[in-house]
């Protein structure tokens, strides 16, 4: 018995449908929450090349909708979805980077590799490591601050609470620069805490001692930059004292604009977000992850790919209308 043609072609089409829908590969992130600008240009940077790939990104912030309690137990029970609508790659910064293993052990449950993105899952085997090189910031700060300087004068460091992983490194990278002028450029280094209040306070006790004789201060978090900027306007020293921050926060860069402040070396999130992407894909087509160094874990050696950085100044400000549209919008 033959079928009708009209059956025949709606069988057809659904088998079709149903072909488009498997074909797309879709890959799962998941963050401790899409906080702005970092990982909502990320996001946008994954999610505008869906179709360029034909691609499904499902995306992930856990405490996005306000959970507080026992995130640990939300995350697993969110990715776990994820695995059950057959994502191909997962792409994980967890709340808690010292108790991801079940996640990994279900990831390995569905075939599906993992890349760890900006922090380092503590002692356990991943793909690969997407990261900021905090190091690198640091230099990139300093050599700005060196090189607006002319290599020679007094630099104040302004450095971050001790126990922040991540401006320790920035710090380690801004020495290293300084270190090598140890002749031509005499170095300040105060500890500041994380609000712009306490670096105003710490700017200005020293350009006082120093009667305003600090040629640049170089500061390891934008926040901190923003109590500098502060305490050189007092001191009438906007234009004669260099001022470099690290993270190009939305207050520091308004400063930009204004001229007010000099630099702020900016972590890229976009783009960090696309290398996140084609490491993705590597992993779904069995390609090598492509690294730049290999960092210890514990016990363990991870394979890590820096994301770009780039300085920001009052010559490219514009760079800034992505990230923080609302200092371009008219008054």
């Amino acid at each position: 018995m033959r079928m009708p043609r009209k059956l025949l072609i709606l069988i057809a089409a659904l088998i079709l449908g149903c072909s488009d829908e498997t074909s797309v590969i879709k890959i799962g992130v998941s963050i401790p929450e899409t906080t702005a600008p970092i990982y909502t240009l990320m996001k946008q940077g994954l999610t505008e090349h869906e179709k360029e790939y034909n691609l499904k990104i499902l995306w992930n912030g856990v405490r996005d909708k306000g959970m507080e309690q026992d995130l640990v137990g939300l995350e697993a029970q969110q990715i776990q979805k994820m695995f059950e609508k057959g994502i191909r790659c997962l792409i994980l910064n967890p709340v808690d980077a010292k108790a991801a293993y079940p996640i990994l052990r279900e990831a390995r449950r569905w075939h599906v590799p993992v890349i760890s993105l900006d922090r380092m899952l503590v002692s356990m085997r991943v793909r690969g490591h997407i990261a900021v090189n905090e190091i690198g910031l640091g230099e990139a700060a300093a050599q700005y601050a060196v090189e607006k300087i002319k290599h020679k004068g007094n630099v104040l460091v302004l450095e971050g609470p001790a126990d922040v992983e991540s401006m320790r490194n920035i710090a380690i990278g801004i020495y290293r620069i300084l270190d090598q002028y140890p002749d031509e450029i005499k170095v300040f280094s105060q500890t500041s805490a994380l609000n712009a209040d306490a670096a105003f306070t710490l700017t200005n006790r020293m350009l006082k001692n120093y009667a305003g004789n600090i040629q640049a201060i170089i500061a390891t978090d934008s926040i901190i930059a923003v109590g500098a900027i502060r305490g050189a306007e007092l001191h009438g020293l906007t234009d004669l004292t260099v001022t470099v921050g690290v993270g190009a926060g939305e207050e520091a860069c308004r400063q930009i604009i204004l001229k007010k402040h000099d630099a702020e070396v900016d972590r890229m999130p976009y783009e960090r977000g696309l290398e996140a992407l084609r490491a993705a894909i590597d992993a779904i087509n069995d390609r090598p992850f492509s690294y730049d160094t290999k960092l210890p874990n514990g016990e363990i050696v991870t394979e890590t790919k820096f994301g770009p950085i780039r300085l920001i100044t009052p010559a490219n400000y514009l760079v800034l209308e992505k990230m923080w549209p609302s200092l371009f919008m008219q008054k």
